[in-house]
């Protein structure tokens, strides 16, 4: 079996490097973020939601 390997503390990303990985993410997705969600896919999440909603309403 393998063991996962615990990080030592040596080992940790220093808190300034984790803090400007975390600004790059938030600035790369922050775009995908403000597309919203294509309508087709909205639709099918609606058309989920009522059914859910009606399977709710059957159980009691």
């Amino acid at each position: 079996m393998t063991q996962k390997k615990r990080p030592r503390q040596d080992d940790a990303v220093p808190s300034e490097v984790a803090r400007q990985i975390d600004e790059n993410l938030k600035r790369l997705y922050s775009d995908v973020d403000a597309e919203g969600l294509p309508d087709d896919l909205m639709s099918l999440l609606e058309q989920l939601r009522q059914k859910d909603l009606g399977r709710s309403g059957d159980a009691r």
